[in-house]
């Protein structure tokens, strides 16, 4: 039996024997855990990790966080058994366990939402998440596609499948000009929604009523910047899905989140895919004077006027794949980043009454992250690195030694790797 089947048929005893123990009514988190576990004990061990994850899935589907299409899609995309009769048996069962959410869809007025879609050479992926986006039960959203002038057909086939959509606007660049100048262009534009939120184009939501659940979040706190939720991580490689919890308070305060922005603790939701930012918000900390309109800057600028919301619900997927921009970084789209970072800092002193000293903290801080994450992913030669330290003993100093000292070793590896004879040496 192939391994796919082997799989297959080991998660079609395991749900078979978990909707026997739901059959009892309800039953506490930790309890399903513990039966959960236990079933996976007897399966074979190849078998085991796939069904530890399907089983923290089940868990929180038992505890009303996700909708049941969240399970469904997990079922489909994991193990090909979406629409089984096994599946079909634990939806019924975990359903009738009582407090699952009742959709929040809107009937009468509801203010808009525009989601900006930045595109470039995906539309294998772009047609899905423009998809995902319509699919949404919320009935005011308009969706603003920018094509970063692509050269794979993407301007036929948004003409092919979204030509006639009313809800839809197509724009298209003439020349490449990155995510970040795409955003801020549709924005200005079309961006008019109350709420609006940034959408790559190689990710999609999974739950339709996600949009009136976080609209409804919104009104009923007018004092948020923006409402996230949390996602799989899709590894296109393997095309498995891991869950990622963010983990905070369903109203996390913004100073406290803005000091410690992806510290241990209080980590960044992924990407923009589950983010609504509520416009008024965006205007607010100043977007369109932005340097780059990055989601980490979005973040923190708007931590700076409001705080921030968090639903736990499972709601999209965000896809790591090789073509990722974050694994991918130019050192000029770095500087960018940290020149606005440095603005992010200087608007925070200057109008929002945080002092001088711990915002210089916060940004050496900041920019030690940021440096360390570009210099171990996407640093090539040593000139990236020889240009980084210049950057860095020009612009936060303190932060010099520490950064050299941590890539000593791996600077020195570069500088050989640039001789021509030990390169074809190690087949490089």
């Amino acid at each position: 039996m192939e391994q796919g089947d082997s799989m297959r048929q080991a998660c079609r005893r395991f749900m078979n024997q978990i909707s026997l123990k739901l059959g009892g009514g309800p039953v506490a988190e930790e309890d399903l855990r513990g039966k959960c576990a236990a079933c996976i004990q007897q399966e074979q061990p190849e078998a085991r990790e796939a069904l530890t994850a399907l089983s923290q899935v089940i868990v929180r589907q038992a505890a009303g966080k996700d909708a049941l299409d969240v399970l469904r899609f997990y079922l489909d995309s994991q193990f090909e058994l979406g629409d089984s009769e096994e599946a079909r048996l634990l939806v019924n069962k975990l359903a009738a366990l009582g407090g699952r959410r009742v959709s929040e869809a809107r009937t009468g007025t509801a203010p808009k939402i525009s989601v900006i879609i930045t595109t470039y050479n995906r539309k294998a992926f772009l047609r899905q998440a423009v998809e995902s986006i319509l699919a949404q039960d919320y009935p005011n959203k308009e969706v603003v596609v920018i094509d970063d002038a692509s050269t794979d057909g993407t301007e036929v086939l948004m003409a092919e499948c979204f030509g006639d959509e009313p809800r839809v606007i197509y724009m298209r660049g003439e020349s490449n000009r990155g995510p970040g100048a795409n955003r801020l262009a549709a924005f200005t534009a079309h961006g008019d929604g109350e709420y609006v939120l940034f959408l790559d184009d190689d990710d999609y939501l999974i739950d339709s009523g996600y949009f009136s659940r976080a609209a409804a979040f919104h009104e009923s706190r007018p004092g948020l910047a923006f409402v996230a939720a949390n996602v799989f991580l899709e590894y296109s490689a393997s095309q498995r899905l891991k869950l990622q919890e963010i983990g905070l308070s369903e109203v996390t305060d913004r100073r406290t989140y803005f000091l410690n922005f992806e510290r241990p603790g209080y980590g960044k939701p992924a990407s923009t895919l589950t983010t609504l930012f509520r416009r008024e918000a965006l205007i607010r900390m100043d977007i369109l004077q932005m340097n780059m309109v990055n989601d980490a800057s979005i973040y923190l600028r708007s931590l700076l006027v409001g705080d921030a919301g968090f639903i736990d619900a499972v709601v999209g997927v965000y896809r790591i794949h090789g073509n990722n921009i974050t694994f991918n970084l130019s050192r000029d789209f770095l500087v960018r980043n940290l020149e606005e970072k440095r603005s992010i800092r200087n608007l925070a002193v200057e109008r929002y009454s945080y002092q001088k000293k711990e915002m210089n903290s916060w940004f050496n801080n900041t920019a030690y992250d940021t440096i360390v994450y570009y210099l171990w992913n996407s640093a090539k030669t040593k000139d990236d690195f020889m240009y980084m330290y210049q950057w860095i003993r020009g612009n936060c100093p303190d932060i010099y030694g520490k950064v050299k000292q941590e890539f000593r070793v791996r600077l020195m590896k570069k500088q050989i790797l640039q001789v021509p004879f030990i390169r074809k040496l190690i087949g490089r």
